[in-house]
């Protein structure tokens, strides 16, 4: 499993907002797709996905949160995802 957080894109960033998810919940994406867009020091930026799987969302759009905060998982296979999904 694969967790996401809102990375570090500049050297004097304090919040960063989750702007949008490219990637729908329980999609299956795969190394180097786009999943989200942040905004950080005005300028927004598509974060691409490191690994192959299934993606769940841990957070909303709009969430404007600290470097290093959790927002989601990719999981391994699709059964995990709905485990940690809850059977959805």
């Amino acid at each position: 499993m694969e967790v996401l957080i809102l990375p570090k894109t500049g050297m004097y960033e304090d919040d960063i907002v989750l702007v949008e998810w490219l990637a729908d919940e329980g999609s299956q994406v795969r190394a180097g797709d786009p999943i989200f867009v942040i905004e950080s020091e005005k300028v927004e930026m598509e974060i691409e996905a490191d690994v192959d799987g299934w993606i769940h969302h841990e957070a909303e759009p709009g969430l404007e949160a600290p470097i290093g905060t959790r927002i989601g998982v990719i999981s391994e296979t699709e059964d995990e995802h709905r485990a940690i999904a809850g059977g959805t």
